[in-house]
């Protein structure tokens, strides 16, 4: 290191400048700050006791998360046992056709996941009279398939009780890091300090965030949280990809986004924010730099703050390559260079000669809902306000002072990656699960309010009674038509 001029200035070597790769550094994040009252009320002590502060105890945090979310699962199970019985009655369904609940629990993507761990992928893609791809497990991920299959293998137990298991502990486990994330949001919030314990004297914020996770584990489609289907596992892997990228642990990231990326079709989404993390953050040591210390030319400042970043940006790009390595496994295992993206295509009955829709899959799909009644031009109109509606709503002070920059832009970056390339079909509230911060905002509203946050649980269950019995494939329920979750 030398000085220049009052600043130190990093000498040029390789240490200095692969810096960053094993534990990076976090910017400085300047939150909206409350007012000096309420956060004296809010300090976890005061005098000679503020550099020790309490944490709150267990029973209070961590366990009451844990409570709620399990919860949810007895009564998900319940809602699930109540559509087996339409299940069962229905006329069109045989005996022995998933009529019993670990069955009924393992239907639809989860029967992929079965099929990939007794069957692995298919080396020829199933072809349809037209030319397109028909369904096959290539559009699925095989992390659930491998972890679920190593459980049963490994305890000599069914594969289907295997992936419950599998999806039951990842669920809790979601539940206990998004928690501590929510928590973390809230001190950063009030005190700058992205800090994910909860001490006495953070009473509010900890009720804010169990009401949080309570509005998560209660949403329209959580009941997918107690099936074979991947969910939990994705979801969890994202978060915690998204808390090594708040600790700026670049390496440790990335086994986490590898398995986050192969256990749902999450790889671009999840390289597009850990990517544009990597720009605002060297964009801010750049900025920071110049209002430091203007001697310096602008170009030296930009080398020293892209310097500082460059092991950050290794992982980004090695992060965003993850996205090709399933698709790359399907075109060796196949012959076939474009076998994933084949038979993603497939699965809405299209050929890749007819390319991909990008946003306009949303304005056709929704104009074939509407019957064709809304001209394309309306429904075209709609979709625009809706899709800069989303982005102005969390781009508000209220939004922006109370999640944190990097679950902000997460969630900019799924949902931007939605409205690309989702073709919006029966699944899509299921789709919508990894936008977890939200749950967070949703339940931040109105904090003088005794009924708003149990009105928002309330309302979560009684949507989630209709995701199950229609939206989970009963016939029973929708006639001759079934829906897929």
């Amino acid at each position: 290191m030398a000085e220049h001029h009052g600043r130190i200035v990093p000498s040029f070597n390789l240490r200095n400048f692969f810096y960053g790769f094993l534990s990076g550094p976090v910017p400085t994040l300047e939150a909206h700050r409350t007012s000096a009252k309420s956060r004296s009320g809010d300090s976890p002590s005061s005098g000679a006791d503020a550099n020790r502060p309490e944490l709150l105890p267990a029973r209070r945090t961590w366990i009451s998360v844990l409570l709620i979310w399990a919860a949810a699962c007895i009564l998900h199970l319940g809602m699930f046992s109540i559509a087996l019985e339409q299940h069962r009655a229905h006329p069109l369904i045989e005996p022995g056709q998933n009529n019993d609940l670990l069955g009924f629990l393992n239907r639809w993507d989860a029967l992929f996941y079965e099929r990939i761990y007794t069957e692995w992928y298919p080396q020829n893609l199933p072809l349809r009279a037209d030319g397109s791809v028909d369904y096959n497990a290539w559009a699925f991920m095989p992390l659930q398939s491998l972890i679920a299959g190593g459980i049963a293998n490994t305890f000599g137990i069914e594969y289907r009780v295997a992936t419950l298991v599998l999806t039951l502990v990842a669920g809790f486990a979601l539940a206990y890091v998004l928690y501590r994330l929510f928590i973390g949001c809230l001190n950063w919030r009030d005190r700058s300090v992205f800090d994910t314990r909860a001490f006495v004297g953070d009473e509010s914020r900890n009720r804010l965030a169990l009401w949080a996770v309570a509005v998560y584990a209660f949403s329209m489609a959580s009941p997918v949280f107690i099936t074979g289907y991947a969910e939990a596992l994705s979801i969890l892997l994202i978060a915690l990809s998204v808390w090594c990228v708040l600790r700026g642990r670049y390496v440790l990231l990335l086994p986490v986004a590898l398995l986050a990326a192969l256990s749902r079709p999450v790889g671009v989404p999840l390289g597009a924010f850990v990517g544009l993390w990597w720009l605002w953050c060297t964009v801010n040591d750049y900025r920071r730099r110049r209002i430091e210390d203007a001697s310096h030319s602008a170009l030296s400042d930009a080398w020293a703050a892209f310097r500082g970043r460059f092991g950050q940006l290794l992982s980004a790009l090695l992060v965003c390559s993850f996205a090709f390595v399933h698709p790359l496994h399907a075109a060796l295992h196949t012959g076939r260079i474009d076998a994933y993206f084949a038979t993603e295509l497939g699965w809405s009955k299209r050929k890749p000669s007819e390319g991909h829709q990008y946003f306009i899959q949303w304005i056709n799909q929704h104009y074939y809902y509407f019957g064709g009644m809304i001209p394309k031009i309306v429904v075209a109109i709609l979709f625009v306000v809706a899709m800069v509606g989303f982005y102005y709503w969390i781009s508000r002070k209220f939004s922006r002072t109370l999640i944190h920059p990097a679950l902000w832009l997460w969630t900019a970056c799924y949902m931007g990656y939605l409205f690309i390339f989702w073709l919006p079909i029966s699944s899509t509230n299921r789709i919508l699960l990894p936008l977890f911060p939200l749950a967070l905002l949703v339940a931040a509203y109105l904090p003088k309010s005794r009924w708003y946050r149990p009105s928002l649980v309330a309302f979560g269950i009684l949507i989630s009674i209709p995701w199950v019995l229609l939206l989970w494939g009963d016939p029973a329920m929708m006639g001759n038509i079934v829906l897929v979750p």
